[in-house]
């Protein structure tokens, strides 16, 4: 009976696919770009660069959203990852040719975004003047006036995309250039775009992105670092954290909470699923904030019986046993969790007000539930010992997570936490490690090569005791995973 009811909607999923990509097929493509790069990093959501981009390599979620934004505007979206393909500018450039690409929108990087710029120049010109836009890095939305002076020193960019959620590139690509139009609150556009709005957010209003285009970001190389089976994709219901941790950036970008429509967003996973994606990540910074809404949407996904399996980040005081158990049904097979330190003070300190029997408390029944779990930790806060550094090491070992990333502290541009490492005189000069290997703070008890050392050991001391390695190969279901945790484990060892 179930699947009797099931069978018509799948039908029209694919008649109303196929109709699309038909339309596409007769657009001028549009190209989503992950840019070259003369060293392997990440630029995997705008902020992190993580030198292991080509051990678990996966689709930026800008570029993802962005995707359906560009076939609204009459595009047909292509997309090319220059990295995972390891293709200079000019075979770049040679593609696109062969392509027909009309328009260009392209991430960028906070340390690299000269480098970038200058190619992306070259692959304009090259290209016959096509416009070019970028989408620009969180610390950018808060550095109004670098935003303006990019924009002065780089006449021949077309705009920067501030905000992938709220900055409407449909309207973007459909206004002509030259057009004499008010300012929009959606992205910088030249030559109308002159100053540059605050974010103004319809909170009273469900956020809609027009649907993704999941099927060309397919691409069996990539793999996130828990997973199992492949290929995999992005997914995000919410955006924004009403969270105030010292130390992080992402909770900067939009002022509150926004929500997609949660019957659109499991509308999508069906077609994810359909397309034969089999994980997705979900991009939200805290996945169940909201309860009412994250318990309507569990449902609603849980009735589909998707093949799809997912994981997501949450917080440990959002996670109560009934979300847990939701999430299991609704096919939810991991949780990355900030537990950040083992001292209870350092966690207040940083706004993180979490016991430590709680903590324990949620990784137990994660466990109970078989979800795996995530541990993030920061080493090294300004005031840390060697022996705070072991024996946060150690509180994340006896949590027992499927995996843990160990992160030293760096006082991340444009934070609170930066703010208060230059007036109390412990930031150092220099940018911050966005691989978070190293530190661009002063410790007083620590040396950096310490610190280094530190971390080094950290990983070590969980990744290669003989009872987790043993437990993994244990684990193992596929020959997907088996090539994953290879790539894993010799970007681990060479840390």
């Amino acid at each position: 009976m179930s699947t009797q009811r099931k069978r018509p909607a799948f039908r029209l999923g694919c008649a109303l696919s196929e109709s699309r990509r038909n339309t596409m097929d007769q657009a001028r493509p549009f190209l989503l770009l992950d840019p070259p790069s003369t060293t392997a990093f990440c630029r995997r959501g705008s902020l992190r660069e993580k030198d292991s981009a080509r051990n678990a390599p996966f689709p930026n979620i800008d570029l993802i959203l962005l995707s359906g934004a560009v076939r609204e505007a009459g595009f047909k979206p292509v997309y090319i990852d220059a990295q995972l393909n390891r293709l200079s500018w000019t075979e770049l450039l040679d593609q696109a040719r062969d392509l027909g690409i009309g328009g260009v929108v392209s991430l960028t990087s906070s340390s690299r975004v000269d480098d970038e710029l200058s190619g992306l120049k070259g692959l304009k010109d090259g290209l016959g003047g096509i416009p070019c836009y970028i989408v620009g890095t969180i610390i950018l939305q808060r550095e109004k006036l670098r935003v303006s002076r990019l924009m002065a020193d780089n006449m021949w960019l077309d705009g920067i995309i501030l905000n992938t959620a709220e900055h409407n590139l449909t309207d973007l690509l459909k206004t002509p250039p030259d057009t004499a139009v008010e300012p929009l609150n959606i992205a910088i556009q030249r030559p109308t775009r002159s100053l540059i709005p605050d974010v103004k957010v319809r909170y009273g209003d469900s956020l809609r992105i027009a649907r993704p285009e999941h099927g060309i970001f397919k691409d069996r190389r990539y793999c996130f670092p828990q997973s199992k089976r492949g290929p995999v994709t992005c997914v995000q219901l919410s955006f924004g954290c009403p969270f105030t941790c010292e130390f992080c950036i992402d909770n900067q970008l939009y002022r509150k909470m926004l929500y997609r429509d949660i019957d659109d967003v499991v509308e999508e996973l069906v077609e994810i699923d359909r397309l034969g994606f089999r994980e997705v990540y979900f991009k939200d910074l805290t996945f169940g904030l909201h309860r009412s809404l994250a318990v309507d949407f569990l449902n609603k996904l849980a009735a589909k019986s998707l093949k799809l399996r997912w994981l997501c980040t949450t917080r440990i005081d959002v996670a109560s046993r009934e979300m847990l158990t939701l999430m299991k049904k609704a096919g939810c097979y991991g949780i990355e969790f900030g537990v950040e330190h083992s001292k209870e003070t350092t966690r207040r300190r940083i706004d993180k007000r979490i016991a430590d029997d709680r903590i324990r408390q949620v990784f137990a029944d994660c466990r109970r539930l078989r979800i795996e779990t995530t541990a993030f930790i920061m080493l090294a806060f300004e005031d840390d010992t060697e022996d705070d550094v072991r024996n946060t090491i150690r509180f994340a070992r006896e949590l027992r997570p499927k995996y843990v990333s160990f992160n030293v502290v760096n006082a991340l541009p444009g934070t609170p936490y930066e703010e208060r490492a230059r007036r109390e005189g412990f930031l150092r000069e220099g940018s911050s490690d966005f691989g978070f290997a190293t530190s661009n703070i002063r410790h007083r008890h620590l040396t950096p090569q310490k610190v280094e050392a530190l971390r080094k050991e950290a990983l070590r001391s969980f990744y290669f005791q003989p009872s987790m390695i043993l437990g993994k190969l244990l684990d193992l279901r596929s020959f997907f995973e088996l090539r994953k945790l290879i790539r894993l484990g010799l970007g681990v060892a060479s840390s």
